[in-house]
């Protein structure tokens, strides 16, 4: 059956989010369209990151409804690009093997009946990305914005409809982090891609933000970016940033 056009990729209706028994956010209410580029923003610790996992599965709904939509079997496909990349530097991983990574499904029967071979969702992933050059360098050796091109290649070979980003500008310069900015403007344009990205700050990319979650004091507020931003809830507290 074909996906309503205005049916959500992700609801979350009244759903508690945390660890355990212990909710880390309450009465969140939250639609991600099909398109949109969301930003989900706060403070360090505030709960932006207990979204991703409930959404990616990593952790489960406490209470209230997480209902999704998409894919083959009624779930979007996700592509991660998490916080921190935890691949020890030691383990001479290449550009290409960690690109790799991201084709490894459990459904690789329905992989080869699309006909796309792991080396050729590679390779396009890695151009789409700028990193072709880059391929048959150790990750390890890259700088931060080479590696975040990398991360995001992988990602993309997961053949998402959702592009998941936690916090992809950390540690990285302003020349890069702009230049990171317009590669994920051209991959949602390209690719038709929602997109998720979760920040601390604001400065760079709000500009791209369609929507904007704002995560404070247990309880999200939602909202289209315009809007969230000229209320003064964000501002006040970004106010050096914007």
């Amino acid at each position: 059956m074909k996906k309503a056009a205005s049916e959500p990729l992700i609801r979350f209706k009244n759903a508690s989010l945390g660890y355990g028994k212990a909710p880390v956010l309450t009465k969140v209410d939250l639609d991600i369209a099909p398109g949109s580029f969301w930003g989900i923003l706060g403070h360090n610790g505030s709960g932006k990151t207990t979204i991703l996992k409930t959404m990616l599965g990593l952790i489960p709904c406490l209470r209230g409804e997480l209902a999704e939509h998409g894919g083959l079997f009624g779930k979007p496909r996700f592509g991660y690009v998490p916080q921190k990349e935890r691949l020890d530097p030691l383990y001479p991983l290449t550009s290409r093997a960690v690109t790799a990574m991201g084709t490894y499904r459990k459904l690789d029967l329905l992989q080869r009946l699309r006909g796309a071979g792991h080396d050729d969702i590679v390779n396009r992933c890695l151009a789409d990305c700028g990193a072709t050059h880059l391929a048959e360098r150790r990750l390890s050796d890259l700088s931060g914005g080479q590696k975040q091109r990398v991360l995001i290649a992988r990602a993309l070979a997961a053949e998402p409809e959702i592009l998941v980003l936690d916090e992809p500008l950390a540690g990285i310069d302003i020349t890069t982090q702009h230049a990171l900015l317009k590669l994920l403007k051209d991959l949602k344009d390209q690719h038709s891609l929602t997109i998720l990205m979760v920040s601390h700050r604001v400065s760079a990319e709000k500009g791209l933000f369609t929507d904007v979650a704002w995560v404070d004091e247990g309880r999200v507020t939602t909202g289209p970016s315009t809007a969230m931003f000229a209320s003064g809830k964000i501002s006040e507290v970004f106010k050096s940033e914007l």
